[in-house]
């Protein structure tokens, strides 16, 4: 996996200062969600859908915990 380029951590810091944490880790994980469902229903590759939906999990969890 390849790590971001710094154009790229520009434009995260970007939408955390537009936002807020909570607001980015939110979209990355319906991200997460969406990306496993279009793995289940265009190419029934459900070990992968399960990877993403377990990554959308955790940061769930790690939004809840931000947000206190």
């Amino acid at each position: 996996m390849a790590a971001l380029v710094q154009h790229e951590v520009d434009e995260l810091e970007r939408m955390v200062d537009a936002t807020s944490v909570v607001a980015v880790l939110d979209a990355l994980e319906r991200i997460c969600y969406e990306k496993a469902e279009h793995l289940r229903e265009a190419w029934q590759d459900y070990g992968a859908a399960k990877t993403w939906e377990r990554d959308g999990k955790k940061i769930a969890k790690l939004a809840a915990k931000v947000a206190v």
